[in-house]
C-alpha cells in the first residue's frame, strides 16, 4: 500500500522511485517545488512548499502535498473534514461557517462538492475498509446523503490506523491520504488491486 502521510516518507519514497504517476503508473522524479502558499489550519495559519514530481512517460509534472492538505483548498482537512461530519448530521452550512469561523460560501463549496462526488467518495472508503479487513460501520438511519460517505471514510481511516498502529496520525489525514487526495475532487485513488 502506498500512502504517505508525512513529508519524510514522501521525499523518501520518491528518492527510492515508488511515488507513481496516478494517470500511468510511471514512477515519479523529483522536478523542484510548486510555489509556497498558506493553508488555514483551525487556529491559525501554515506556510508549505510543496513537491512537485515529473512523469516522463505522460510528460505531466504533479504537486505532492502532505495528507493535512485538501488539493485547490486553502483550508486543511481537519477543518473541512469537521464541516463534512456536521452536516452528515444535518446541520446547515451557515451554522457550521460560523463555528469553524469560515466563510459561508466557502462551507457551502466543501458540501457541494462532496455531495457531487458521494458515491466515489464512498466506494472509495469501503473499498479500503475491506481491503484493510475492517467492515465498513453501519449507523443509524442517515440523516444527510453525505452521512454513509463519511462512516465509510471513517471505517477506513480506523482499519488503517489498526493495520498499522497508528497512534499519531489524525483520522481526516488518514481519510485524505487513503483517498489520495480526493476528499472533494471526485478522483479518489482505489487501494491496490481494485
Amino acid at each position: 500500500m502506498d500512502v504517505r502521510l508525512g513529508w519524510e516518507g514522501l521525499e523518501a519514497a520518491l528518492a527510492a522511485g515508488e511515488v507513481c504517476c496516478p494517470d500511468c503508473d510511471e514512477p515519479l522524479r523529483r522536478w523542484g517545488y510548486a510555489r509556497e502558499r498558506e493553508v488555514r489550519m483551525r487556529y491559525g495559519a501554515r506556510l508549505i512548499r510543496p513537491r512537485r514530481a515529473y512523469c516522463r512517460r505522460c510528460t505531466a509534472t504533479h504537486v505532492l502535498f502532505p495528507a493535512f492538505c485538501v488539493p485547490r483548498r486553502r483550508d486543511c482537512v481537519e477543518v473541512i473534514g469537521s464541516a463534512l461530519l456536521a452536516a452528515a448530521d444535518g446541520v446547515g452550512h451557515r451554522t457550521i461557517a460560523a463555528r469553524l469561523d469560515r466563510p459561508p460560501g466557502t462551507v457551502r463549496g466543501w458540501l457541494r462538492a462532496a455531495s457531487r462526488h458521494a458515491d466515489a467518495l464512498r466506494a472509495c472508503g469501503v473499498r479500503w475498509a475491506i481491503t484493510l479487513s475492517e467492515p465498513p460501520a453501519r449507523s443509524s438511519p442517515w440523516s444527510s446523503p453525505l452521512h454513509p460517505t463519511v462512516d465509510a471514510l471513517a471505517s477506513a481511516a480506523l482499519a488503517w490506523k489498526l493495520r498499522v498502529c497508528d497512534l499519531t496520525n489524525p483520522p481526516w489525514e488518514v481519510a485524505a491520504a487513503l483517498t489520495g487526495g480526493g476528499l472533494l475532487n471526485g478522483r479518489p485513488r482505489d487501494p491496490p488491486g481494485y
